[in-house]
Parts: structure tokens; sequence; C-alpha cells
């Protein structure tokens, strides 16, 4: 919270001194410059999805390791999760599912059985929607505790990791998270196929850019500001797996990755 506010002084200090400087040719050229670097480092902090500024966020091993994680964002989707559940117990892969609550009510079997397949449960929201990414907290705590609320509902646990949708964090998200004591999960790399239906061009996008102790974003879940089909998400994903291991890459479940708990005990949870 001290953090939070520090920032916040900052940020508001730094236009206030735009403000205060703009006086004169010189003045103006001062202001303009204070307040595009006040300006710029805000916005660093809510689009850069592995940024700390605004809330605390992992999104790659403490140490080095050669192993990763795969997650997988948007669902659970009654028509892609339970295929990527499919290919994942054949390959004999654990991943991260960072769910969408609406969704979760509407799949609450979908979502038991990721849980009771091994597979790790992360809140992704309530909604999904674009503008909660800059809401304020009243907003924002709704969309984390509702979200919890549905997964505890359906697999009895309570999820430690949040992922904004499209990565984007604001201050107020940073203070609910500590609230909730909760921590944000940015990635290192992505396949880009919540907009691709190229499966080779996904697989490879993955395997290329991979490197030990990142996290992996993948979707099992259409829709959503990306497209409606993840047939190409399925195809590539047992070549994303052969690809991974051929680099000598063992994928592990994000918490044992970061070696941070997966889920709120009773004590934690709000």
């Amino acid at each position: 919270m001290i953090k939070a506010i520090f920032i916040k002084v900052v940020a508001i200090a730094g236009i206030a001194a735009s403000l205060r400087f703009g006086q004169g040719a010189d003045g103006w050229i001062a202001a303009g410059v204070i307040f595009t670097l006040t300006l710029a480092w805000i916005s660093w902090g809510v689009f850069n999805v592995n940024s700390s500024l605004w809330a605390d966020t992992v999104w790659r091993a403490p140490e080095p390791v050669k192993a990763v994680a795969l997650t997988f964002d948007d669902g659970p989707d009654a028509r892609f999760t339970q295929q990527i559940l499919e290919v994942l117990a054949d390959k004999g892969v654990k991943a991260c599912f960072f769910s969408v609550g609406s969704r979760v009510i509407d799949n609450p079997d979908i979502t038991h059985a990721i849980h009771q397949q091994g597979h790790m449960l992360g809140n992704h929201s309530e909604s999904h929607a674009m503008w909660i990414n800059f809401s304020l907290h009243k907003r924002l705590r709704r969309e984390v505790r509702d979200t919890n609320a549905a997964i505890k509902q359906a697999a009895g646990v309570v999820p430690r990791f949040y992922r904004a949708p499209h990565g984007f964090k604001n201050p107020a998200l940073g203070d609910i998270l500590a609230q909730e004591g909760m921590l944000a999960v940015g990635w290192q790399v992505r396949g880009f196929d919540a907009v691709s239906g190229n499966a080779a061009k996904i697989a490879e996008r993955v395997v290329d850019g991979a490197k030990g102790g990142g996290v992996i974003l993948l979707h099992d879940g259409a829709g959503l500001q990306g497209s409606d089909d993840r047939s190409a998400t399925v195809d590539a994903l047992p070549v994303i797996i052969d690809g991974l291991r051929a680099k000598g890459l063992e994928i592990v479940r994000l918490d044992e990755l970061l070696k941070i708990d997966a889920y709120l005990k009773s004590e934690e949870a709000a």
C-alpha cells in the first residue's frame, strides 16, 4: 500500500510540475517534457504486462531453470477446453487455466475437471471486458472476488494468481490484489493464438521464443475480443510440447515454476 501511494504521489507531482512550469516559451517546453515523461512512465506501468509498477507481477521463475509453464486464458470453453485437456493428458503435461468468472459459472463441470486432472486454476476477471482494466476499486474488486467465488464453488479452491485481460494493470488493481493476498501474472512468450488461425505459426512463435523459466501464454477460450475458433491452438499444442522438450525445456505447472502456492489458504481468502 505504501508503494502504491508513493507511486501515485510521484505521478501526480509530475503532472502538477508540468502545469507549474508552463509559463513562457521555455516554461511550456519544460512542462511538455515533464508531462510527456510522466505520462510515458504511467503508461509503461499500465501496458507493460510484466511491469510491477502498479501491481506486483510475476512472469518467470525466480532463478535460472530449464523449465517453462503453459498457461491458457479465456476459458473454460465448452468447445475447446476439453480438447486441450485431452492433449495435455496424452502428453503428460500440467498447465494453468486463467478462467473468466462468467464462463466458470456457465461451465462448472469443466472447471471442476481442470482441477481434478491436476491442472491449476487462475483468476482472469469476471467479465473480461476491456474497460475493466481502467476501472476503479469497487468494480475491479467485484471482478476479482466474484471470479474467485465462482472458482471456489466449482472446484473448491481460491486462486492466488490473477491475469488481467490483455495484461493491462492500474493502481487500483495493485491495491486490490495486495488486499486479497494475490499476485498478477504476465508472460514471457505468447502464441498470438487469440488472433491467429495458423497452427504452425502459433507453434513456431512459442517454441522459438520460449526461454528457460518463462511463462507461456495460449488460449483455450474463444471470443472475448479474439477470434471465435481455437482449433489452431488445439492443433498447435502437441507440436509446442514436443518442440519445447526438444529444446531441453521441462514443462511444469505454474506454481512449481514460480515456487509460490497456487491457492489462497482459508485464512488468506477474503
